[in-house]
């Protein structure tokens, strides 16, 4: 914001030179940038370019950085109060206010100035709005924008003849909602499309204005203008903020009102430009205002504990102190004298300064006053010992070295999710994951849900990879799902998340083309990898459903009973949907029962120096849930004892004719191994026929021959 010195000088007692108070300024949180010089003709100014962060609309303005100045410098401040005495009939004879938005609008206020003529702005306010970066136009708009300048107040200017009347023959104001596809023709001639989140200026015919965006041009002032309306308003800034993003237009007014615009300073910037218009413009104001007031709210009171302030600024101000520093920046401050102790202060914050919310909002604000150069500097006390990482998150350093290693980047994803990502998935009506927190207005458009599943989010990331041309990806997320509980905050999960999609090989120039892609085995092998590797132990795979995955090519991950997750391949409609090129295989499991069962430290079994017999064994058992790979395999472990060092499966045959209807053949290689000594064939016999024994007995196996 540039902010011409003459200008600010008209506000504040100061004998100083300019580069001392930009320089203040800077040190209390206003920061000036650069000290420009301005020149038009034989006018001279300097100007202070200032920067300001999001939450400080309040120095939006000449007067507003005046008000700061004189609070952090200790100078006076000059009263500021305009007044012009109204003649004529009241304004509310001819003007007529309607809020039918007043989430949208909580304030309204109109004035009317009769008789103007439009013409040239003055000299002097041309220039000083030259030097402030704006553009003169017309002493009616330029008025607008000055008293925009000078107060942080966005006003608008109308021909009162052009809206349409009411029955009583007024020209009716109505603040509304956009209905969706609504037209506008605002002032700089293009046709806007409207939607219901965009709040409206319109009489009872039409939109007249973008309600703190822009104006309409069937309003607009013209030569033949002879009755200004003026608007002063305070707009919703979420509203404000999602219009302009959305139609590309930000302007001077957008940018303060998104920042918080002073509901309580409306009609005190409305009355400024009444009498700037009636003195550049001639004309009478009108006796009295329209002033619709449906949102107003209650100052807010905040405690301030004057010892606590010390103790976390490390410095010694008295209470009175504090005090006094609070009111130079117009709080008003209830509570005993004192120099010290817990006695507290009862702070009330002026409207215009909506970032102050809690104690440590006024401590700060002390800080500044004070001058953070004068509290001194301290040593912190001695640290007894040094911090260290709790059990939950030593593992999840060690399952991210664990991703990595198996050639998987991490992905950090916004918690907040579109619930229309949610029908990408495939998710039905019923899904759990649909019940999510969700929140009633949202800064981005369509992200409103506190997210259940990290799915969402890895699919997203894939989908703009593939979009990138990068058709391998290998990508893992770890972090938190929120579970509602009733009325009461959400349960938080660490959950996990793993996709793969393509290839997983560096260099694959002599790899066959079939060898080249993921699969569910490599996904897999990931999980298991991580799972190992954390200690977990118990781990089983079965046979699972999940609407985001192909039917068939699901499996429900469990470590005993409970179960952990789904992994598998994913379904081919959410892949057309997140416009996939290649087969896509995701993983999301609980990482808090998986912390539960995980073990930090491992048994080292020493390497055998003996030779292992190894032996090959096909059975034959019904091809069911109950009689899968894993489970046989559980069996022959418990069965082989210590000796049974082994066990994988490698080959599994179907033939009705050979094997009989509904049954399979599944072969193991089973190695049998000894850290004392090499077995003999008659212990290796004896193990084997534990094996098959224990397979008949509890499945009904047989041993192929």
């Amino acid at each position: 914001m540039r902010v011409p010195y003459s200008w600010l000088r008209d506000y504040l007692v100061w004998d100083g030179s300019v580069e001392e108070l930009a320089h203040r300024l800077t040190l209390s949180g206003a920061e000036v940038e650069e000290i420009a010089v301005w020149t038009d003709g034989e006018a001279e100014d300097r100007v202070l370019c200032t920067k300001l962060t999001a939450n400080r609309g309040d120095l939006l303005s000449v007067y507003g950085l005046a008000r700061h100045a004189a609070a952090t410098l200790g100078v006076e401040r000059l009263p500021f109060d305009p007044n012009l005495p109204p003649v004529g009939p009241p304004a509310e004879e001819d003007i007529a206010v309607e809020i039918a938005d007043p989430i949208g609008c909580p304030r309204y206020t109109a004035l009317l100035v009769r008789g103007v003529k439009v013409g040239p702005s003055p000299r002097w306010m041309q220039e000083r709005l030259l030097a402030a970066g704006l553009r003169p136009i017309s002493n009616i708009v330029d008025c607008t924008n000055y008293v925009m300048w000078e107060l942080g107040q966005p006003l608008h200017a109308f021909d009162a003849a052009l809206p349409a009347k009411d029955g009583q023959g007024r020209a009716k104001i109505i603040v509304r909602r956009a209905e969706p596809g609504e037209r506008f023709i605002s002032l700089d001639d293009q046709e806007r499309l409207l939607q219901d989140t965009d709040v409206v200026i319109a009489d009872p015919q039409q939109a007249i204005a973008l309600a703190g965006v822009m104006g309409g041009a069937n309003s607009e002032v013209g030569e033949s203008t002879v009755d200004v309306l003026i608007e002063s308003a305070h707009f919703d800034p979420v509203l404000n903020r999602k219009t302009s993003l959305r139609l590309g237009m930000e302007t001077e007014a957008t940018y303060r009102f998104q920042r918080t615009v002073d509901p309580e300073g409306t009609l005190r910037a409305a009355r400024r430009c009444a009498q700037l218009i009636v003195e550049t413009a001639g004309g009478e104001l009108a006796a009295g205002e329209v002033d619709v007031y449906p949102g107003r709210k209650a100052p807010i009171t905040v405690s301030l504990r004057p010892d606590r302030a010390n103790a976390i600024l490390g410095a010694d101000i008295p209470a009175d102190t504090m005090a006094e520093y609070l009111r130079r920046l117009d709080m008003a401050v209830e509570g005993p004298a004192g120099e010290h102790g817990a006695a507290g202060l009862r702070v009330t914050v002026p409207s215009f300064r909506p970032d102050v919310e809690r104690e440590i909002d006024l401590i700060e604000e002390i800080a500044i006053v004070h001058d953070y150069n004068r509290i001194p500097a301290t040593v912190p006390g001695v640290i007894d010992e040094a911090a260290t990482l709790t059990e939950r998150q030593r593992l999840r350093v060690r399952l991210r070295e664990l991703l990595r290693s198996s050639g998987l980047c991490e992905t950090i994803n916004l918690t907040m999710i579109d619930p229309r990502d949610l029908d990408r998935l495939g998710l039905p009506a019923d899904a759990p994951e649909r019940q999510m927190l969700t929140l009633q207005r949202s800064t981005e458009e369509g992200l409103s849900g506190l997210r259940r599943t990290l799915l969402p989010g890895l699919l997203q990331a894939a989908e703009h990879n593939a979009n990138q041309r990068v058709a391998d990806i290998a990508l893992y997320e770890i972090d938190r799902v929120f579970v509602p509980q009733g009325n009461g905050a959400p349960a938080e999960r660490l959950q996990v998340g793993v996709l793969i999609a393509g290839s997983l090989l560096n260099n694959r120039w002599n790899v066959p083309p079939e060898a080249e892609l993921a699969d569910f085995y490599a996904l897999k092998g990931i999980v298991q990898d991580a799972l190992e590797g954390l200690g977990v132990s118990g781990v089983t795979w079965a046979p699972g459903a999940h609407p985001t995955f192909r039917p068939g090519h699901c499996a429900e991950v469990r470590i005993g009973e409970a179960s952990i997750g789904y992994a598998g391949e994913v379904a081919a409609q959410v892949q057309a949907e997140f416009s996939l090129p290649a087969k896509a295989y995701v993983a999301e499991l609980d990482l808090e029962t998986i912390f539960d069962h995980a073990t930090p430290y491992r048994l080292y079994r020493p390497l055998s120096r003996y030779p292992a017999a190894l032996r090959d064994l096909a059975i034959v058992v019904y091809d069911s849930d109950a009689c899968s790979a894993a489970a046989l395999a559980a069996t022959m472990r418990e069965a082989g004892g210590e000796l049974l060092a082994a066990v994988e499966p490698f080959d599994v045959f179907v033939d009705p004719q050979r094997l009989g209807e509904g049954k399979r053949s599944i072969a193991f290689s089973l190695s049998f191994q000894s850290v004392e000594r090499t077995l003999t064939d008659e212990e290796v016999n004896e193990a084997m026929a534990r094996v098959t024994e224990a397979l008949a007995r509890q499945f009904g196996a047989t041993v192929r021959e």
